[in-house]
């Protein structure tokens, strides 16, 4: 039997983690993790269960037209080219009739080929597209940007000779995270060295356990509780004072902001007790250094921008920034941003003022299009967008309001769609294109601010004629402009890969390239790194508590609260009918976001979505554990199965996000049954520098399902 070993790196997630994969006479027989790489030999389910996934004998094999109604799943196999060729053919005739941002390009999370869906959407000059950019990282890396003028991680390494005392995690489930997983191996050995950890979360995630101080906010209500902590930590002087007047903008206007936000009343808006707070804020400010992790949750919320802007002061005011064991601007690996390969195509002014809500959410648009805005104004009939090329993800599972984007999309000219799987999106295509698997692929994973560039190197190949992303957006390209794109994929890596003076065959070898502890640089601002003379990257040169970037765009300069859409005290009418406090985020390590569904080892794992919801509320309700139950907005109502949890405020359920079922009947595959978006408003209003959509604090009712009647999907 001819056996041989291959390294690459997972893209199951964000987390780029090193694995080794046995090959035996041309089949997959073994994946684990790398323990040369810097994840240590750790691995997820997912990224294990990868072998059932290559194998899957639901995989698209071959491009696909489609022959009968849209969503009747009558389809024609067609060749490459003649699908190339006319989606190239539909994106031509748009632009030329109504102009490139009648184009709209569509992405799921970006696992190695963000860049390509870029640099494609960048040389049809559009800017219309949909994905989840600002309600997921996006808005971190802007508020980070203009407060302290770089990327913010947790300095989790030690090697400024100081581990972080204290630890904030901050609606985030590092330990069994979608999306970073390779920073829970370095959370998870800082923790051994820390004093305090502090928990921000609705409810008692499985780190709660090991905190020191658990804080369970009302949803939405992140902002109020940095502001409290800021409130305790400058009123009983524990801000680190050498930082603060020397490194800081604003900290007298801050001063007086915070003024608004005593412990009691925050106590009263986030349902956290005032005793609590103070002793969080205490322990962050007195135990230094001291980091936080901050996640997803804050970014979907009416005051993104503002939730995520506290935070950072919050860390600031305790001179917790550019300090071994604090929160580090990121430096770049030899290789660069990849990302620096979409930008080098650039896009028509004129094209970026048109864009949806050009010049009403600032931090966003012009450049990106929103897609709550964009699918309104389909709706309306006031929008020009007349085809949509999605590549990765399914936007009528991540896209808030599904009823409003599945009727917007029913009004487009053409959709194109690459994926695995016959997702509802695909059922709903006029071309479908077979999108390779990570361990098909030849690649480079450079996702979030961490310290390492990988390899993925191909382990076998794809079944069919899948090809992998890259490689799509690169022939495409080519239709439209061939000067912009590459001969291959391979030397579209190796234009990657040029400022590491490296070749894609030679990384490919090499593994990964990483920064270590003698490249990091601390206290960056005491040197010329960003400015000569020293000082941050911003107009000031410091850590702007007051942002004279918002000041010129119009917006408060400081941070404030607001409450959600929807809550027992923004609208006490509606709550009288809906009387619980609703999150759409709850997550399952076994899935990431609308993925895995089809893989036996997962599903088995977690067959159906959970609603976690506190044991005396559902008493209350009639439900016992495993129950259906229904969950009920204004939007519309879908079900899943009952888990009662006791670490959960018994004012708050938390229902699972992204959930459809492979094995229910085409076209729409159970979209509406258990998809947490049908309940989600796409009204607004929304967060006014960012655009973000509230649908991590809903209001709903919730009632036991009928056992005979509403029969289990």
């Amino acid at each position: 039997m001819a056996e041989r070993i291959v390294k690459t790196s997972c893209k199951g997630c964000h987390g780029g983690c090193g694995v080794i994969v046995t090959v035996s006479d041309g089949v997959i027989t073994r994946i684990e993790g790398n323990p040369d790489w810097p994840t240590r030999g750790t691995m997820c389910s997912k990224g294990l269960a990868a072998v059932q996934h290559v194998n899957n004998p639901n995989r698209i094999l071959y491009p696909l037209k489609r022959s009968g109604q849209r969503g009747e799943g009558k389809w024609q196999r067609i060749s490459w080219d003649e699908a190339l060729d006319a989606i190239a053919a539909k994106i031509k005739q748009c632009v030329a009739e109504s102009g490139a941002n009648s184009v709209c390009v569509g992405q799921g999370t970006s696992r190695g080929y963000t860049q390509y869906s870029g640099r494609f959407r960048n040389t049809i000059g559009t800017c219309s597209q949909v994905g989840a950019g600002h309600v997921c990282f996006y808005p971190r890396l802007a508020v980070f940007g203009l407060t302290v003028g770089g990327r913010l991680y947790c300095d989790y390494h030690g090697w400024g000779g100081q581990f972080p005392k204290t630890h904030i995690v901050w609606a985030k489930q590092l330990e069994v995270t979608n999306a970073d997983g390779e920073m829970g191996v370095w959370f998870l050995d800082s923790l051994e060295h820390a004093k305090n950890l502090i928990v921000v979360d609705p409810r008692a995630t499985g780190i709660a356990g090991r905190a020191t101080h658990l804080l369970q906010l009302r949803p939405g209500t992140d902002a109020a509780l940095a502001l409290g902590m800021m409130n305790v930590i400058i009123n009983e002087g524990l801000y680190d004072r050498e930082f603060v007047a020397n490194w800081t903008h604003g900290f007298d206007k801050l001063r007086e902001r915070v003024q608004d936000y005593p412990p009691s009343k925050v106590a009263e808006i986030t349902w956290i007790p005032e005793e609590k707070i103070v002793r969080a804020a205490r322990a962050f400010a007195i135990d230094t250094p001291g980091c936080i992790q901050i996640g997803q949750p804050t970014e979907a919320s009416n005051n993104t921008t503002q939730n995520l802007r506290a935070m950072i002061s919050l860390a600031a005011i305790t001179g917790n920034i550019e300090r071994p064991g604090g929160m580090v601007n990121w430096m770049p690996t030899p290789v660069g941003p990849t990302e620096a390969f979409a930008v080098e195509v650039p896009v028509p002014e004129e094209n970026r003022q048109s864009a949806t809500a050009a010049g009403v959410y600032k931090l966003w648009a012009p450049g990106r299009g929103h897609a709550e805005t964009f699918f309104r104004e389909l709706n309306e009939g006031k929008h020009p967008i007349r085809m949509l090329h999605q590549q990765g993800g399914d936007i009528l599972m991540s896209v808030v309001d599904t009823k409003a984007v599945f009727s917007g999309l029913m009004k487009l000219d053409f959709i194109s769609v690459v994926d695995q799987f016959m997702s509802p999106l695909a059922e709903y295509a006029d071309i479908v294109l077979p999108a390779a698997h990570w361990l098909e692929t030849d690649d480079i994973w450079d996702m979030h601010p961490t310290f390492y560039v990988s390899a993925v190197n191909k382990v076998v190949e794809p079944p069919g004629e899948a090809w992998q992303d890259s490689k799509i957006m690169n022939e495409l390209g080519k239709r439209i402009n061939p000067a912009l794109w590459f001969k291959d994929i391979e030397a579209a890596l190796d234009h990657q890969l040029r400022k590491a003076g490296v070749t894609w065959k030679q990384f490919r070898e090499m593994g990964f390239i990483s920064r270590t502890g003698k490249d990091q640089k601390y206290y960056k601002y005491k040197t010329d790194y960003w400015r000569k003379g020293g000082g941050f990257n911003t107009p000031t040169g410091k850590v702007e508590l007051y942002s004279t970037v918002l000041e010129k765009l119009g917006y408060d300069p400081l941070p404030y609260y607001i409450e959600p859409n929807e809550s027992p005290y923004s609208t006490p009418e509606l709550a009288k009918e809906y009387p619980l406090v609703l999150s759409t985020g709850g997550r399952a390590p076994y899935y990431f976001h609308s993925q895995y569904r089809q893989i036996p080892y997962l599903r088995q794992l977690q067959p159906y979505p959970r609603l976690q919801i506190h044991p005396d509320t559902a008493k209350g309700l009639g439900i016992a554990e495993g129950d259906w139950a229904w969950i009920e907005t204004p939007r519309g109502r879908i079900r899943q199965k009952a888990s009662l949890f006791a670490g959960v405020d018994p004012r708050v359920v938390i229902a699972q996000a992204s959930w459809w079922y492979p094995d229910m009947p085409a076209p729409e595959h159970g979209m509406w049954v258990s998809n947490a978006n049908v309940l989600t408003s796409s009204d607004g209003p929304f967060d006014p520098a960012m655009g973000s959509s509230s649908h991590r604090a809903l209001l709903c009712k919730v009632y036991r399902a009928d056992r005979d009647r509403d029969r289990e999907p």
